[in-house]
């Protein structure tokens, strides 16, 4: 996944009080990459008050002033956002997982 896509959806995810390891962690999408980009998020404070352990994000924090207007420039990115957790809905139903 492009890495300003899934920042997009790491914001998106916190917006919703949701944690972004469980919602985006899939086949496509790493553990490993949310963190990265997680941790990137924090450093350009774009989100705070994370905790960290063992080399991982383990308490996600909250979205800034910054990580929202993110949210609204980016808005394109919504759409498709919307699209994929809808089609991750449904995987299960078709799969049989």
């Amino acid at each position: 996944m492009d890495k300003k896509k899934l920042r997009y959806a790491i914001l998106k995810t916190l917006e919703e009080n949701k944690d972004p390891f469980i919602v985006l962690e899939s086949d496509e999408i790493a553990k490993e990459d949310i963190f990265k980009q997680g941790k990137f998020l924090d450093q350009e404070s774009y989100i705070t008050k994370n905790t960290y352990a063992s080399n991982t994000i383990y308490w996600w924090g909250e979205l800034t002033e910054k990580g929202e207007e993110f949210l609204e420039k980016n808005s394109t990115f919504a759409k498709a956002y919307s699209v994929a957790k809808e089609i991750r809905e449904w995987l299960p139903f078709f799969t049989g997982k």
